[in-house]
């Protein structure tokens, strides 16, 4: 429902024209900053040789955090907050909007539903457990400090222990904790939390994966080397080489076996238990798009003095294919979900007696129209979230071949999340929201799904919604096609309000890569935008995963290019269909989508008037050299590697492709000093290289956020705080 006042509030924020800073900008913006720019150059300008290139890196020097750094930091800093103000009343509107919840990590054990639920200004989302209609708080991320997050989570399989991780400050480097869900759930509000989690800590489980022994004696999980054990690298911890090992509950973990070491140090084992805890699957993701599977008899494997090193012992299920691969064990047979010979996914089955044989493969859903993006066994079912025109879709399959998978109808157009659900168990839970639809967690019952033909309507049954105080009616969204340069149709989301006239102001938002989908959630920040009067825009580029592998690998490292020509052909769309102009036309992305920013600035800087760009990777030369950046050189590949690599890198490298006396436009690059994933150098150089290159008197901002990381665990104030400078900087910028 809406609150009696926000009609008059919202209809005075969508009339009036978006505020523009007054004062005018110096002739020119960055004349504060040439000093240090300067002083950066002479401290480490460097040219090197590679595969016979000369490549120039004259702000090499801000790579490194040392006192010249510091100052140039704090300088850029002290700068874009005297020049760019935040708009009070953007912050207090994207306060409002934030304060409409979220719903996320789902999982199901026991029948009972585990799911984090953000409400209101709550800084960090809570950690809930339903059983039956009752729901218990389960856990506040704040309960373990004011920048606490928790990064993940396991329930055990009767529903009673929780094994997850918290991180401070953003950096995702988690530590272990087990709490007893059935003594909070008795105290209730009385619960005494320091008494509910069990003494365990296990440090250097950062992106932990982990899986419950059946009767909850313990858990295979995943770590990174300890101090003393191989592979720790002091320099960088946490990094490289995550290990799988055993731990029983009530042992020192310190004394925990060692299960499975990944032979590469950017492998990434993901451990899996069947449900009668004889078989134990080690999925191994070799970057995005490759990965192994190797079966445990654990019946096998009873000695407490086994070696180390039990690679040996393992099965080979599927190893060495570019193809990812993950299984899962139950009943006779390991089901796979593969997209071996099938860009669009398959599932099969082998059984377990003929684990090692390709040649027992048998195909129980077979590759079809749309690919599969998550899939769960529940019940005597296989559940498939499926992409269909961009959204998702819900079907279910018998576990036998020659059965064909029946529809569960969702509510509306939208995304699924977290779908999750255990074999031999009724429930199947799941997230489902839209662009223009709150989230809302569903449970179905897997019983109800394993006979019969045809459609499933009226199966979903809501567990916990999210309210907002918002009119959604008065906007509309409508999905359209954009040919790409080389005639691939690029899918493009719209929103804006019903009967709006172009020219407006546009925001067009990208990422391209890793297998990522872009699929209808509800963006908060986007709200504000479109009730400002403004187009929002979302592409779905090559690189993602919307259309399936081939459409992930279109965009990957040697066709990399195909992704900012994508974006670029929907820039170009955007005003060429009326919506906008190119002096209205904001673009924004982070990570590999900044990347995509500061490709767009370096070769399209005239399409567009404003560019805001978070952790971006800029310098695509020596990005691998920033741990734990090696994890990406199967997306990007690797310009120490030969001269093809060195060359197709070299081309987009936004830091390289910086050319004196080019007009940038006005750009906003963001970074984090508690960032995990990708190294702060990236966004010093590109800004430095920027303001001293460019003619067009339109600012180059820089902004540090402290105490925050690439994103995950970001706090909501943060996050508030992060886009009203962001929409602050374009309507600044966006005449």
């Amino acid at each position: 429902m809406r609150a009696p006042v926000l009609p008059v509030l919202l209809l005075a924020i969508a009339c009036q024209k978006p505020a523009v800073t007054e004062r005018p900008l110096p002739a020119d913006p960055h004349a504060t900053l040439h000093d240090l720019n300067r002083e950066a150059r002479e401290a480490g300008a460097t040219v090197d040789t590679i595969h016979g290139v000369e490549v120039a890196d004259p702000y090499r020097a801000l790579e490194t955090d040392d006192a010249l750094t510091r100052r140039w930091v704090a300088a850029q800093n002290l700068r874009t907050e005297e020049a760019l103000p935040v708009d009070p009343v953007i912050r207090e509107r994207l306060g409002q909007l934030f304060a409409i919840g979220s719903l996320s990590r789902v999982s199901v054990a026991a029948e009972r539903v585990f799911f984090q639920r953000r409400a209101g200004d709550a800084e960090q989302p809570q950690t809930f457990v339903r059983v039956g209609d009752d729901e218990h708080l389960l856990l506040d991320p704040t309960r373990f400090g004011p920048r606490a997050a928790l990064d993940w989570a396991f329930p055990s399989p009767d529903g009673t222990k929780l094994a997850f991780g918290v991180s401070q400050n953003g950096d995702e480097r988690s530590v272990l904790h087990v709490l007893d869900v059935d003594a909070v759930i008795a105290a209730g509000e009385d619960a005494d939390l320091e008494r509910a989690i069990s003494p365990l800590r296990i440090p250097r489980t950062k992106w932990c994966n982990l899986a419950w022994l059946p009767d909850g004696s313990g858990f295979y999980y995943t770590r990174y080397p300890a101090p003393g054990e191989d592979k720790f690298d002091e320099a960088n911890e946490d990094t490289y080489f995550p290990r799988v090992f055993l731990h029983a509950l009530g042992g020192d973990p310190a004394e925990d076996r060692l299960v499975f070491g990944a032979e590469a140090g950017t492998d990434f084992p993901i451990p899996t238990v069947s449900r009668d805890g004889r078989w134990l699957v080690v999925n191994v993701f070799r970057g995005w798009s490759a990965s192994d599977v190797h079966l445990l008899d654990r019946h096998a494997d009873t000695s407490d003095d086994a070696p180390d090193d039990e690679r040996r012992r393992f099965t080979t299920v599927i190893a060495g294919e570019e193809a990812v691969t993950s299984a899962v064990p139950d009943g006779e047979h390991i089901f796979l979900l593969t997209n071996l010979g099938a860009p669009r996914y398959r599932v099969a089955r082998v059984p377990l007696s003929d684990a090692g044989r390709r040649d027992a493969w048998e195909d129980v859903v077979p590759e079809g129209p749309a690919p599969i993006e998550h899939w769960a066994l529940v019940g005597d079912v296989i559940a498939l979230h499926v992409i269909d025109e961009i959204r998702s879709k819900l079907l279910v399959a018998p576990r036998a071949p020659g059965g064909e998978p029946r529809e569960v109808v969702l509510p509306s157009r939208g995304a699924l999340a977290g779908l999750s659900g255990s074999p031999g168990e009724r429930t199947l839970a799941f997230v489902h929201e839209g662009y223009l639809q709150p989230p809302t967690l569903f449970a179905v019952d897997a019983s109800r799904l394993g006979a019969g033909t045809g459609a499933v309507t009226n199966a979903a049954r809501v567990l916990s919604e999210t309210a907002a105080d918002f009119d959604f009616s008065a906007y509309e969204e409508r999905l359209v096609r954009v040919r790409s340069a080389d005639g691939t149709e690029v899918p493009v989301t719209v929103l804006h309000r019903r009967g709006l006239e172009g020219p407006a102001r546009a925001l067009l938002y990208g990422y391209g890569g890793f297998n990522v989908s872009l699929l209808p959630t509800l963006s908060r920040n986007a709200l504000a935008w479109i009730e400002r009067g403004g187009v929002y825009a979302v592409a779905n580029l090559r690189g993602g995963a919307e259309l399936g592998e081939a459409w992930h690998r279109a965009g990957m490292r040697e066709n990399k290019q195909r992704v900012f020509e994508d974006f670029e052909a929907v820039i170009g769309w955007l005003s060429e269909s009326g919506l906008s102009s190119p002096d209205r036309i904001g673009i924004t992305g982070g990570s590999n989508g900044g990347l995509l920013m500061g490709a767009m600035v370096t070769r399209v800087p005239e399409r567009f008037g404003a560019a805001a760009s978070y952790v971006g990777l800029y310098d695509m030369v020596r990005y691998h050299r920033f741990p734990p950046a090696e994890l990406w050189i199967s997306e990007y590949g690797n310009a120490d590697e030969d001269r093809a690599q060195l060359d197709w890198l070299l081309a987009y490298s936004p830091y390289h492709r910086v050319r004196a006396g080019a007009a940038y436009p006005a750009v906003l690059l963001e970074t984090a000093d508690h960032d995990s994933r990708v190294h702060w150098a990236h966004t010093t150089k590109l800004a430095a290289a920027l303001q001293e290159a460019t003619t067009s008197n339109r600012p180059i901002y820089f902004w540090m956020e402290r105490q925050v990381g690439h994103g995950a665990g970001t706090r909501t104030s943060d996050a508030v705080e992060k886009y009203a400078r962001m929409f602050s900087f374009f309507d600044q910028q966006l005449r």
